[in-house]
């Protein structure tokens, strides 16, 4: 049988044990804190080639701004349909890929050759980023 000394020893590393493992826990809330932070700022601009659209997206795909230049007035309403969903798609896609970025910058997962590889096969092209437009006045 151990001696007290022995026994405090003992007890001594497994308080450092858990101390260390405290730390690192901490250290790990606070990683994600300033993920949580990064990606609540996420926003992605896309214009369409004819520049006569431009849309920001956010966090989880959310359309924060769609802008229209007189070129828009020359399209006709099918057109702008078609051009405003399809910069729409490539904000929202842009946006996707930034969020991977951002978690693994923190986690280390590989989230971003999966978010870049789904996107080649729905839109079945390689993912390309959009022509970048300046980001709405607040």
């Amino acid at each position: 049988m151990p001696d007290s000394a022995e026994l405090l020893e003992q007890m001594r590393q497994k308080l450092d044990f858990f101390e260390q493992a405290n730390r690192a826990a901490d250290a790990r809330a606070a990683g994600y804190d300033a993920m949580g932070t990064e990606l609540r700022d996420v926003e992605a601009s896309a214009q369409s080639p004819d520049h006569a659209v431009t849309v920001v997206a956010g966090l989880s795909g959310s359309i924060k701004d769609i802008r229209f230049t007189d070129e828009a007035k020359r399209l006709s309403p099918g057109q702008l349909s078609q051009t405003v969903m399809a910069t729409v798609r490539q904000a929202i896609a842009a946006a996707a890929r930034q969020q991977a970025q951002i978690v693994q910058g923190h986690t280390g997962l590989p989230i971003a050759d999966r978010v870049l590889k789904t996107q080649q096969e729905v839109f079945g092209h390689p993912a390309s980023p959009p022509v970048v437009a300046a980001a709405p006045d607040r």
